[in-house]
C-alpha cells in the first residue's frame, strides 16, 4: 500500500599554505547536494505515480540555486518509463569500491561515501611522478602513524594523482584512448576547484562547500599542517551538521542497515515492505524494509499507525 504521508514533503615550488579568508566555504567552488530540480514542486516519476515535493522551494538563496544546475550533470537517472529498472538494491550501494589502501581514486565514490558517512573529504590533487613537494607531503604527513590513526576516524580520504597510465578493455579502447580519458576528467576537476598547482589539499565538506585549501607543502612541517587540518575539519562537520539540519526538515533522515551501514536518504515510496530511498544527489535506492535496522523498522510501524495503516 502506498503510504502517502511517508513521501516526505601546486606550482611545485610554493611552500605557502592558502585558507579561505575567515574560514567561510568558497560557494564557487562547491558541489553541494542540493535537492535536484526533479525533486522540487510536485512531479511525477515514472509510472510510480509518486509525488515528490520540497517544502518553501522559495527558500532557496541565488547561490543554492547555481549550486543545484552545477548538480544537474552529476545527477544519476533512471529510465523514466520505467523507473525502478536498473536501480541499485541496498547491498550494491552500500557496498565499497575504488580505494587503494586508505584512499580512494574515485572522485564520484569517494564524494557519495563521504555524504553516507557524514564526514568531510581531504581531497589531494598531486603528481607523484614531478612533484617533489608532493611526495614530501606523502613522506612527512599523509604516510605516518598519527595522521593515519587521526584521518581513519575522521575523514574519507581521495587521492587525485595526475601521474596518470590507461589500460585496454579489449572492446576496441586502447590504453592510450583511457589515458587520455582520466587526463581530460582529471583536468576538469582541476579546473573545478580551481587548481593552479602541486600539491593542492582541500577539506570539502560532504554536501560538497570548499572549507580550506593548502597550496605547497614546507618540509618538517608536519606538526602545524596537522593541526590546520584538523581545525579546518571540525569547521566542516559543524556545516555539514547545519546542512543536515536544514535537509531533515525536508524530509530526510539517516538509515541504517542490519550491518550498521548508513545512508542519508528520503523515503520516496513505500509498498509492501520495499522502499525507494533518494539520497540529496538525486541517486533512487531500492530497498528491504527486512535489511533495515530494528530502529529504521521501528520508524516505519511509527508512520504507519500515523496513517492509520
Amino acid at each position: 500500500m502506498l503510504l502517502a504521508s511517508l513521501v516526505i514533503i601546486g606550482a611545485s615550488s610554493c611552500s605557502r599554505i592558502e585558507r579561505l579568508a575567515e574560514g567561510r566555504p568558497d560557494s564557487n567552488q562547491s558541489e553541494a547536494f542540493k535537492v535536484p530540480p526533479f525533486l522540487q514542486g510536485g512531479g511525477r516519476t515514472g509510472e510510480s505515480q509518486v509525488r515528490v515535493s520540497l517544502e518553501n522551494p522559495s527558500d532557496l538563496t541565488g547561490d543554492d540555486a547555481k549550486r543545484v544546475q552545477e548538480r544537474e550533470r552529476d545527477l544519476m537517472w533512471t529510465d523514466p518509463d520505467n523507473p525502478e529498472e536498473s536501480m541499485e538494491g541496498l547491498e550494491e550501494v552500500m557496498a565499497e569500491g575504488g580505494r587503494q589502501g586508505p584512499w580512494y581514486l574515485s572522485y564520484s565514490e569517494a564524494r557519495r561515501i563521504a555524504m553516507r558517512s557524514g564526514k568531510p573529504m581531504l581531497v589531494w590533487f598531486t603528481d607523484t611522478r614531478f612533484s617533489p613537494l608532493c611526495r614530501s607531503l606523502d613522506g612527512e604527513v599523509f604516510s605516518v602513524a598519527p595522521f593515519g590513526e587521526w584521518a581513519s576516524g575522521e575523514l574519507v580520504r581521495l587521492r587525485l594523482d595526475f601521474n596518470v597510465t590507461g589500460a585496454g578493455d579489449g572492446q576496441g579502447r586502447s590504453a592510450m584512448d583511457d589515458k587520455i580519458r582520466k587526463e581530460n576528467y582529471l583536468q576538469s576537476l582541476k579546473k573545478r576547484y580551481k587548481v593552479l598547482g602541486f600539491p593542492t589539499v582541500m577539506i570539502i565538506t560532504p554536501d560538497g562547500r570548499v572549507v580550506a585549501r593548502y597550496r605547497g607543502y614546507k618540509k618538517s612541517y608536519f606538526d602545524f599542517y596537522l593541526a590546520r587540518l584538523k581545525n579546518d575539519t571540525r569547521k566542516a562537520v559543524e556545516l555539514h551538521g547545519e546542512w543536515r539540519e536544514g535537509m531533515a526538515r525536508r524530509g530526510y533522515r539517516e538509515w541504517t542497515d542490519e550491518r550498521g551501514r548508513k545512508l542519508f536518504a528520503k523515503l520516496s515510496r513505500y509498498r509492501e515492505g520495499e522502499l525507494i530511498l533518494v539520497e540529496p544527489d538525486g541517486k533512487r535506492i531500492l530497498a528491504r524494509e527486512s535489511k533495515l535496522s530494528a530502529e529504521d523498522r521501528t520508524w516505519i510501524l511509527r508512520q504507519k499507525a500515523r496513517a492509520g495503516n
